[in-house]
């Protein structure tokens, strides 16, 4: 679903990507994990187009989209969930949700995205009139992800879902992730929380200092790599 090569990126003269490869495979969970400071968050602002990248190339779904703005990566399928609990604090769940909508072809489009939304986070159907900064952490995450649900992407990033939740509201918004990618939605999570991110990904990959040490099954990734050493490195 998205592949990489040789992706070079950074902000000013620092460069904070080199030469990064990447294969995220179509209809799984992956999960790009490392030290802080690897640069994983501007891996995932440079192909969602927030981050303009150096060189390389940045391929969605076989087509060639490197360089281009976020707002045409959102309408190429390609979405992404910042670090944060992004939400519009004076507006309502529900109109939170179709400031989402502007994808959807007509009306009825919107209605059936609004259905879907509340299917998979049931919590927000019951908050659909209450202003969205009056909602708990966890229901904020929730709102945050529904949100990007309405844009139908191909392609879900999730920056730090699990930031400033309680451990069962964790487990709550990785059982919506997992229900998504069981409709065959394509996840890439940024994760620090490395047991939680392994225990809902199916691919991982692991970068340190801007550069791919690792990517694979996340089954095969203790017989090959020694994480702790890694993150070890990667802070030194």
């Amino acid at each position: 679903m998205l592949r990489t090569r040789d992706l070079v990126s950074g902000y000013g003269r620092l460069r904070t990507l080199h030469g990064v490869d990447v294969d995220v495979p179509a209809g799984k969970v992956s999960t790009l994990i490392g030290p802080n400071g690897s640069g994983k968050t501007t891996f995932l602002k440079t192909v969602a187009g927030l981050v303009r990248p150096w060189s390389g190339s940045v391929r969605l779904d076989g087509d060639e989209v490197s360089g281009r703005p976020a707002h045409l990566m959102v309408r190429a399928g390609l979405c992404l969930v910042p670090q944060g609990r992004v939400v519009f604090p004076f507006l309502t769940v529900e109109e939170n949700l179709r400031m989402f909508a502007f994808t959807a072809p007509s009306r009825d489009e919107v209605r059936c995205r609004l259905a879907e939304a509340y299917e998979f986070m049931p919590v927000l159907a019951d908050r659909r009139a209450q202003q969205a900064g009056t909602l708990s952490g966890g229901e904020q995450a929730m709102l945050s992800i529904a949100k990007v649900i309405m844009l139908r992407p191909k392609l879900l990033l999730l920056d730090e879902p699990s930031l400033g939740l309680s451990p069962k509201l964790v487990d709550l918004v990785y059982e919506r992730i997992a229900a998504l990618s069981a409709r065959g939605l394509t996840t890439l999570i940024v994760e620090q929380n490395v047991r939680t991110a392994l225990a809902a990904a199916q691919h991982v990959l692991v970068l340190v200092l801007g550069r791919v040490r690792y990517q694979g099954d996340t089954e095969s990734l203790q017989g090959e790599v020694d994480l702790a050493r890694l993150f070890i490195e990667g802070r030194g």
